[in-house]
């Protein structure tokens, strides 16, 4: 009888720890539903935004206008699908930021999609517009989300961090429907300057603390002092350009997660190639080439200018004969940033005379 206690007692044991554990299983199982897609999209983020090779890798930012009218939004879609295409097999883009609405967005991840399986495969998608509803911009297509830390406000050491509560909320939203969030730090010049050691490391380390998971990656955003204007000079290519001012990256930190740098210089007399080199010879993985790139921010507006950009910017920046993107534009076109300045360049890209020009249009 005693025997037989002891076994009854241990069978009720065992269902009833067996229930709770059920139990405690259900949430976990439909949780890591949907956490397997921000599994793979960490997966396609890190391989395009890693760097083996040691050579920087590149990426764009991509604003795209909202359309007017439902004539605009037609012919739009074809002129975004073109982008996509064009960005993917010209430019060889690691990824791409867009921001501009998520129904634009995703009619440019369904183009990328039709290249999954093939070479070059799908550029991933990182949306940086401000989000209410991340399963929308999850569905859409993204792989990952911008998120700025403290609202894009500088921060000049760790504890800022913890100020504000909002950007690592947004972190673990777009982790729990499926997105990547990539953190955005903005420093100023100063602090920029001070930070020689292994302050990169530990800023990665405390957002890693605050949000509960290491990120994808990161992308820094040096404050630059707007440069001094001449009073009768207005001759941009002549200007010396002011090296840009970036912290260092510790050695092998970038082999585990990518640390990104924001390019805002202009295009013209070689400042991309020099603030893209400033930011490697610091040992940073890749970097963001922002909409400031453009000659001018209204030539955003043209999607097709825009596509032909990029595509000899990245596609020159990356060749191994060129070391500098030089986008010149002499006879008063580039100072008058005027429409027909954009025509004539465009005309010089599609003509497919970039191949020996390339270094003199970056």
């Amino acid at each position: 009888v005693h025997s037989f206690k002891i076994s009854f007692n241990h069978r009720k044991m065992t269902r009833l720890l067996f229930v709770k554990v059920a139990a405690l299983l259900l949430p976990v199982a439909s949780a890591l539903v949907i956490s397997d897609r921000a599994q793979t999209a960490r997966g396609r983020l890190f391989e395009a935004l890693a760097s083996p090779s040691g050579k920087l890798t590149l990426s764009a930012e991509i604003v795209i206008p909202a359309p007017s009218d439902p004539t605009a939004i037609l012919l739009q879609s074809s002129l975004i699908t073109a982008m996509s295409e064009k960005i993917r097999t010209r430019a060889k883009a690691n990824a791409v930021f867009i921001s501009g609405g998520i129904p634009a967005m995703q009619t440019f991840c369904n183009e990328q999609e039709l290249a999954r399986g093939n070479f070059p495969g799908p550029v991933p998608v990182i949306f940086c517009d401000k989000v209410d509803d991340m399963a929308a911009v999850a569905k859409a297509g993204a792989e990952g989300v911008l998120i700025p830390i403290c609202d894009g406000k500088e921060i000049t050491n760790l504890e800022d961090l913890s100020s504000d509560s909002s950007w690592s909320d947004a972190c673990k939203a777009a982790l729990e429907n499926g997105l990547q969030p990539i953190p955005e730090i903005t420093l100023g010049e100063s602090t920029a300057q001070s930070w020689k050691g292994d302050e990169v490391a530990d800023l990665v380390s405390k957002i890693a603390e605050i949000t509960g998971d290491d990120p994808v990656s990161i992308l820094l955003s040096v404050s630059q002092p707007l440069p001094p204007v001449s009073e009768g000079d207005d001759d941009d290519e002549d200007e010396v350009e002011r090296e840009v001012v970036v912290p260092n990256v510790p050695k092998g930190l970038g082999k585990k997660i990518p640390i990104l740098g924001s390019v805002r210089a202009k295009a013209g007399g070689g400042r991309m190639g020099l603030e893209t080199g400033s930011y490697k010879s610091a040992g940073f993985t890749g970097a963001v080439l922002r909409q400031d790139c453009l000659p001018a921010i209204s030539m955003s507006q043209d999607l097709e200018f825009v596509t032909s950009f990029w595509s000899a910017c990245i596609g020159d920046l990356k060749s191994l004969k060129s070391k500098s993107f030089d986008f010149r534009a002499k006879n008063n076109m580039y100072r008058d940033l005027g429409v027909e300045w954009a025509k004539y360049q465009m005309d010089v890209m599609q003509s497919g005379a970039l191949g020996e020009e390339a270094a003199h249009v970056s």
